[in-house]
C-alpha cells in the first residue's frame, strides 16, 4: 500500500491538518475515506474524483475532488514511489480559488524540494475513516 505525506512547515501547524479541523466530522470521515481509496487502489481513482492538470506548469499536480455540501478540493502531487503527497486544501467557490492553490501547490513543491524534511506522513487515526478494501473503492 502507498503511503500519504502532508507539507508541514517548520514551526507551524500542516496547513492540511488545519483544513481538516474546520470541516465538520462527517467531512472529514469522507475526506479521509477517498484518501484511503486513493492509495489502497491508486489506480482506479480517475475523473471525477481525481483530476491530472494537463497544463506543463502543473503537470505533475492532481485535484482530489470531494463534494460535502461545499466542493472540497485537496492539490497533491506523486513522488517517484507512487505516495501521495498532498499539498493544499481549500473549498473551491470561484475559478480562480483552483489557480491561487496551484501556485501555492508550486510554492509548497519547491520548498519540500529544497527541505525533504519538511515530509510527514498523514496519520489517519486523528480522522477516523472506517476500515476499506479494494472492492469497496
Amino acid at each position: 500500500m502507498k503511503k500519504i505525506y502532508i507539507y508541514q512547515p517548520p514551526d507551524i501547524e500542516a496547513p492540511f491538518l488545519e483544513f481538516m479541523a474546520v470541516l465538520d466530522e462527517k467531512a472529514q470521515k469522507k475526506l479521509a475515506y477517498a484518501l484511503k481509496c486513493m492509495v489502497i487502489t491508486p489506480g482506479r481513482l480517475s475523473e471525477p474524483q481525481v483530476k491530472h492538470f494537463s497544463i506543463e506548469r502543473y503537470r505533475q499536480l492532481y485535484e482530489l475532488r470531494e463534494r460535502i455540501r461545499v466542493l472540497v478540493r485537496v492539490i497533491f502531487t506523486l513522488d517517484t514511489e507512487g505516495n501521495v503527497i498532498l499539498l493544499h486544501p481549500f473549498i473551491k467557490r470561484h475559478k480562480r480559488n483552483t489557480n491561487q492553490a496551484l501556485e501555492i501547490s508550486l510554492d509548497m513543491l519547491e520548498k519540500i524540494q529544497n527541505d525533504p524534511d519538511t515530509l510527514r506522513e498523514f496519520d489517519f487515526s486523528r480522522f477516523p475513516a472506517k476500515d476499506i478494501t479494494d472492492e469497496e473503492c
